[in-house]
């Protein structure tokens, strides 16, 4: 008697192994991409006297032995080399590989602890402008990249239509390379998440940065050790705090609305019934209907082929002062900048309103600032208000070197923030 079908499907030679699916368009086997990727970038690192990053070419030989596509690019020195012939590695050779092969399912580059210069930062610009290089994500940490490269980096960034993260972390780009790099994501229309944690920035970027949080998709921004202070995180988030306010209007004009339409359809309903029951008193009771009648009485609907909807492509992220995520540890939030003893106070108050309205806001990260004992409240209040609002819970993460009942309230309300871990030896620079 003949097996029936479909049992033991999967049974035998390459059972567990998964069929790699290709891109539209792809004519060979995808394994076949990243060996032919591999052999033009080591050949580059030849011809430039740069050794191969092992973890990279490791990754590579696992994506074409399993014939899947490699869409990850990590680049990281090897520590402790020395050789009088070949330096280190560089992003030179990976960047000319992609652009000769034409490689178009880079989806993210990482590129940690390795030089860069101006000549590099502009490749990588071109790259993105002038290929179809589908690039989401770009991580540059700790690479040494200078202000004015920064802002080529992002001088054409309206053309990144992919580009959804840019994390430039422990570059000293300062207040010039912020600036730079504002400007051109203000052009922008996907960006989400921006990282400058450890650049050395100072007030003038909480400006900048503030424009670019209120005009653009840019949702969460991580700024860790910084020198923004209170005047620069107050610039920051005050246009944010506005639209929170307006936000928060517009919800108790709806909900009074609603409460006033919900309340005249009872009245009609109730005015309805009296009527009804005035005139049921006054007519002669009606005959039931026959069964026959009412069972008669019901049609069938016919059953016709559901239409399938066309699935259309996702539009553009909301632009504006809309903050989700902000991670602001260690910015000099404390009575020693400008504005003396009350600074702290009045960008807490700020913060205050924004967690109260803004029903967006997730997580909130002011570690490492001396806020007080009066700063410290303002935020306990801000979340109490917000519990008792109905908006989604948050998560805020502040020092303990307040009241100990405030503090303690503070994390039970807003509890399970997980941080960035700070790099080993590395730290913001000292005020001079």
């Amino acid at each position: 008697m003949p097996g029936k079908k479909g049992k033991g499907k999967g049974k035998g030679k390459g059972k567990g192994k998964k069929k790699s699916k290709k891109p539209k368009g792809m004519i060979g086997n995808p394994g076949d991409y990243v060996k032919s990727l591999q052999r033009v970038y080591m050949s580059n690192c030849q011809n430039r006297n740069s050794v191969v990053c092992p973890g990279l070419k490791k990754f590579m030989k696992d994506c074409y032995e399993d014939n899947r596509l490699i869409v990850k690019f990590i680049l990281e020195p090897i520590p402790d080399f020395q050789d009088p012939d070949l330096s280190n590695v560089k992003l030179e050779p990976l960047i000319a590989a992609i652009r000769s092969e034409r490689y178009k399912y880079i989806k993210e580059l990482h590129v940690w602890d390795i030089p860069l210069s101006h000549v590099n930062i502009a490749d990588l610009a071109l790259m993105m402008e002038k290929g179809p290089y589908p690039i989401s994500r770009i991580d540059l940490v700790d690479c040494q990249v200078e202000p004015y490269a920064v802002e080529r980096l992002m001088r054409n960034c309206v053309g990144f239509s992919t580009l959804t993260s840019l994390c430039l972390d422990y570059n000293d780009i300062g207040d010039q390379g912020c600036i730079g790099l504002c400007k051109g994501l203000i052009k922008n229309e996907t960006m989400l998440s921006l990282s400058l944690c450890y650049c050395d920035l100072g007030v003038e970027s909480g400006t900048a940065l503030g424009g670019v949080m209120s005009t653009t998709a840019v949702r969460e921004l991580y700024i860790n050790g910084n020198n923004l202070e209170a005047e620069g995180v107050s610039e920051l988030i005050r246009l944010a705090v506005d639209h929170a306010e307006g936000e928060s209007y517009e919800r108790a004009e709806t909900a009074r609305r609603l409460a006033e339409e919900e309340a005249q359809k009872m009245l009609e309903e109730k005015e309805r019934g009296r009527v009804k029951t005035a005139l049921s008193d006054s007519e002669p009771k009606e005959k039931p209907a026959s069964a026959k009648s009412s069972a008669g009485g019901k049609k069938k609907k016919k059953k016709g082929k559901k239409k399938k909807k066309s699935k259309e492509p996702p539009g553009p992220p909301p632009k504006g002062p809309l903050i989700y995520k902000l991670h602001v540890a260690d910015n000099g939030i404390d009575m020693y900048g400008k504005g003396s003893t009350y600074a702290p106070i009045v960008a807490m108050r700020l913060f205050r309103t924004l967690i109260e309205n803004s029903s967006c806001l997730q997580e909130l990260d002011l570690d490492d600032n001396l806020i007080g004992d009066l700063g410290g409240r303002e935020l306990m209040e801000g979340l109490k208000a917000r519990k008792e609002a109905g908006l989604d819970g948050m998560k805020v993460s502040v020092t303990h070197r307040m009241n100990g009942e405030t503090f303690a309230d503070i994390m039970k309300l807003g509890a399970g923030l997980k941080k960035k871990k700070k790099k080993k030896g590395r730290g913001k620079k000292k005020k001079k």
